[in-house]
């Protein structure tokens, strides 16, 4: 895989950066192509309909693709586009640190990332059997 990234501006106008995959680069390649307003500095772009005027993609505007694009999908009914970024905090519990997930994340507050995150039963099952393994595997040695 290719180091892939890019920045973007976020909340408060605030810089992140944003790695993502070959399969999503194929498919941002694909948006560029066909869908992106040309001209415009920013990747996400929509077009004001009465004046034609061409700016970046506001949260509104995506929050509204994201409930036009769910309206047939009732398994998720209620998921909102925010809760994404929930989702991958938790799916990188014990993956990664907590630092790491703060800076990936573009937090300045650990407090705020430690919002986002939340330990699944299966994560702390796993964490579990791992603690009782380390355990087992201390006290065979201990034995002899």
């Amino acid at each position: 895989m290719t180091d892939r990234f890019l920045q973007v501006v976020g909340k408060g106008n605030r810089k992140r950066w944003c790695f993502f995959s070959d399969d999503a680069a194929e498919l941002l390649q694909i948006y560029a192509k066909g869908f992106r307003h040309r001209g415009s500095p920013a990747l996400f772009t929509a077009q004001q309909p009465l004046s034609g005027e061409v700016n970046r993609l506001s949260y509104r505007t995506a929050h509204h693709n994201w409930k036009k694009l769910i309206q047939d999908a009732p398994e998720l009914n209620g998921i909102r586009l925010h809760d994404l970024r929930h989702t991958f905090a938790t799916e990188r519990v014990g993956l990664m640190g907590i630092e790491e997930l703060r800076a990936l994340m573009g937090h300045r507050n650990i407090q705020t990332t430690l919002q986002y995150q939340k330990v699944t039963s299966g994560q702390a099952q796993k964490a579990a059997q791992r603690a009782f393994s380390s355990l087992a595997l201390t006290e065979s040695t201990e034995v002899k």
